[in-house]
């Protein structure tokens, strides 16, 4: 059977840093075409390559993200080059592309241009810093754009630079975004037939997806002033990197039951029993003692055998792995994630498809990227002609109902996004086993000034069920059936237990969407095994890379990735699931395990070395396409610019912006990697002497790609940002104003639904109950007596 959007047609115009929403649409089904100019994309040179030789067509990152698309050549500024492109777009229902504001223009691509001409398509324009405010005509490649997510400043040693993860996440972040617009504007479409523009912001993107517990944090220090409103890096945070005796693990001893199971799993030490180690922040500020008590308690037993006793245990942990390591795991391997595509080139080599397992429309990969010069002169079928199905009244999912059985952030940010987008969504949750992000307080007894579950759950009506009550669990049950979508994301099993699986679901309710998302995924070995997204990264391999060379052990970052973008790819795919419901009647399971999720962010990686391309190892913050490619010191205090020079244009404009003497033995980037050490010595002179925004602001008009290292304290204040919109304050009951990471979909004629504030817990209960389901009042009040609505 097709995938769930085999009935659209895409054409693609953008580069590396843009091609993953296209390929994430191709997954799905998408008939999606690559426009490359007649010289060939110049991200064909961009190592890594296969073999660990250059070749115009053997470019990994190429490779991977242009997959399960075809390929036409075309100048758009030559008369026959256009009129075809034209054809293309007047065929498709969506355009992706990534020139940003100016080169649209010069391109006749502007957003009311490409309106006017073509009233039916969904324009999707993925820009760096938007399509308008102070700096959007900046340009952000890989590096500083993960500095302008506020993600480079939270990763990494505090006495080392800032370190990042290398590939492309935070553009990533934004195709991903750019894909649930392009999808909420095609269900909009549907109402009334007009196409429009979807703006995503790369910043905004990757902010959101990658670091938004950030913004909010000063405004809870107003009312705790304990809490630090805009912390540094302290390596891998509260989740600890440990070492034994052959290999890392990282663990999450959170909650009262896992800290004594990682007491019993170090043997109990001395330096670790007074009360005040029951405390999670003492613990946090105290993770250098917990690091040497650990190395002694490992010293002389294997990864193996204290990952096993530590599972049995029932402690939340994880193997660092190396991406060739998560290839090799006996979890990876039953599920069968990687691909052997056979494709040139890369044989059976491990290819990451998009993370989804659907009941009814499988995922697939059946096409290689195109070839140099390839020109498919198929064009698009005619479209079908649909009736509008209603007025362009209202936002894309209005009318919907969602049931969010989740807890922590994965699919409770899957609800907050849904929610954005129209749809009504009630949390269920107990007071009896409250979901454990409210536990994250700095005072005990307040579920509703947790600052994580507030940002999280924004939006949504909370509503009290013991699940473990009989009557608690069939109302659950009526309310899953008169949803829409069900979104759950408990530890493996849980559902099952509470009756509230799929084909519970669907015996009442057959058309429903139900997602799944577990950390390791349904089945195999670690199906019913817990999971936190940091430990998620690591057992993918992305912990491991995220590191300088030279670091003390592999902490990576201190950020929850991938959760925060594992939760968008999960909205892509109830997209998509609504949209082919919406065509055929036909409701369906979508499973994704969140390790996937952080592996196809890093597919490139897994094929590195089955390739011939040698093994991926960490590189700190240095680039094999770029030098200068590196995170350097400014005047302040932990002040830091991002810099990236891509090409040997954007070299010799730094030498000019510099004021340094040109020389032919850096005319080349092989010259230049020659002398990396040598110009990154250089250019740290230059740095420390002014600040970041100067440094960045001096680069940027000269045509090099910069960017201050952003942390919280900076986004608040960032003005370009405020003109923006892209943080949004609401009014918390217990905490008063509250600033969040906005949405950074903006849609061009349909008005989204900024969310309130994050419920108080049960506060919604009696008045979804009355309304879904038809119950009195009193009926409520007896159920909440009989200890049912608790």
């Amino acid at each position: 059977m097709p995938g769930p959007l085999a009935h659209l047609s895409v054409v693609d115009l953008t580069d590396l840093r843009g091609a993953l929403a296209g390929r994430l649409l191709a997954d799905l089904g998408a008939d999606v075409v690559k426009v490359e100019p007649p010289g060939g994309d110049p991200d064909r040179l961009r190592p890594p390559f296969v073999g660990g030789v250059p070749g115009k067509d053997r470019s990994l990152p190429f490779l991977y993200r242009n997959a399960n698309k075809r390929g036409v050549t075309l100048d758009l500024h030559d008369a026959g080059g256009w009129r075809r492109f034209l054809g293309l777009c007047e065929g498709a229902d969506i355009l992706i592309e990534n020139l940003g504001p100016d080169a649209a223009r010069r391109h006749g691509l502007a957003p009311n241009e490409i309106h006017e001409r073509h009233p039916h398509l969904v324009h999707l324009a993925i820009a760096d810093f938007g399509l308008t405010g102070p700096r959007s005509g900046w340009r952000l490649e890989a590096l500083p754009a993960f500095a302008a997510a506020g993600a480079l400043q939270a990763s990494g040693f505090p006495d080392r630079p800032p370190c990042w993860l290398p590939g492309h996440v935070a553009h990533d972040c934004a195709a991903v975004f750019a894909a649930i617009g392009a999808l909420a504007a095609l269900l909009d479409r549907a109402h009334h037939g007009e196409g429009q523009t979807v703006e995503v912001s790369v910043q905004e993107a990757a902010l959101n997806g990658l670091n938004p517990w950030s913004i909010p944090l000063a405004d809870y220090a107003r009312v705790y002033p304990m809490v630090n409103a805009s912390p540094s890096r302290n390596a891998d945070g509260a989740y600890h990197v440990l070492r034994t005796a052959d290999g890392y693990v990282r663990v999450l001893p959170g909650t009262p039951r896992h800290w004594r199971a990682f007491l019993t799993l170090v043997r109990n030490p001395e330096a670790l029993a007074g009360p005040e180690w029951e405390v999670p922040i003492f613990r946090l500020a105290n993770g250098d003692v917990i690091r040497l008590v650990a190395a002694d308690a490992f010293a002389d037993r294997s990864r193996r055998e204290v990952l096993a006793e530590a599972r049995a245990l029932g402690l939340p942990i994880a193997p660092v792995n190396r991406p060739e390591d998560f290839v090799a795991e006996e979890q990876t391997r039953t599920r069968g994630y990687f691909r052997a595509t056979g494709f040139a080139h890369l044989g059976a080599a491990p290819f990451a498809p998009a993370p989804f397992n659907f009941s009814r429309t499988p995922v697939a990969i059946s096409r290689p990227a195109p070839g140099p010069g390839e020109d498919d002169r198929r064009g698009f079928p005619a479209p079908a002609a649909e009736p509008p199905a209603g007025s362009a009244a209202g936002p894309p999912l209005a009318g919907m109902r969602v049931i969010n059985l989740g807890v922590g952030a994965v699919v409770p940010e899957v609800c907050w996004l849904l929610g954005e987008l129209g749809a009504e969504v009630v949390k269920i949750e107990s007071r009896a086993n409250v979901d454990f992000l409210r536990r994250v307080t700095i005072e005990p007894d307040t579920p509703n000034r947790a600052w994580t579950f507030n940002d999280e759950n924004r939006g949504q009506e909370s509503v009290c069920l013991d699940l473990a009550t009989v009557r608690g669990r069939e109302l659950a049950l009526r309310l899953c059936a008169a949803a829409d979508v069900v979104a759950e994301n408990n530890r493996g099993g849980v559902v099952g237990c509470w009756g509230l699986d799929y084909e519970d679901v669907r015996r009442l309710r057959p058309d429903v969407v139900y997602l799944c998302s577990q950390g390791y995924g349904r089945g195999g070995p670690l199906g019913e095994v817990p999971a936190f997204g940091p430990l998620n990264s690591a057992f993918a391999g992305a912990n491991w890379l995220w590191n300088h060379p030279d670091a003390p052990y592999p902490a990576g970052s201190s950020l929850n990735h991938p959760d925060h973008i594992a939760s968008k790819l999960a909205v892509v795919a109830v997209l998509a699931a609504l949209e082919h419901r919406r065509r055929t009647g036909e409701g369906q399971r979508i499973e994704m395990a969140q390790t996937e999720a952080a592996a196809f962010l890093l597919g490139e990686f897994y094929l590195a070395g089955p390739c011939e391309a040698g093994a991926p190892r960490p590189q700190g913050n240095a680039d094999d396409w770029a030098v200068p490619h590196g995170v350097y010191p400014s005047a302040g205090d932990d002040r830091w610019v991002a810099i990236a020079a891509v090409g040997d244009a954007a070299w010799e404009a730094l030498v000019r912006c510099l004021g340094w003497t040109p020389e032919p033995r850096l005319a080349t980037l092989d010259g230049r990697r020659a002398a990396r050490e040598e110009i990154d010595s250089r250019l740290t002179e230059w740095t420390r002497g002014r600040t970041a925004e100067e440094a960045a602001a001096a680069l940027q008009a000269a045509g090099v790609s910069a960017m201050p290292v952003q942390n919280a304290d900076d986004h608040r204040a960032d003005p370009h940002l405020a003109a923006r919109r892209a943080l949004v304050t609401v009014e918390h009951p217990e905490i008063g104003p509250e600033r969040h990471s906005g949405n950074p979909i903006r849609m061009s004629c349909t008005a989204l639904v900024p969310a309130g504030a994050s419920p108080c817990l049960g506060a919604h209960t009696e008045k979804v109950l009355t309304r879904v389901l038809g119950l009195t009042r009193e009926e409520v009040a007896r159920l909440g007596d009989a200890g049912v609505c608790r």
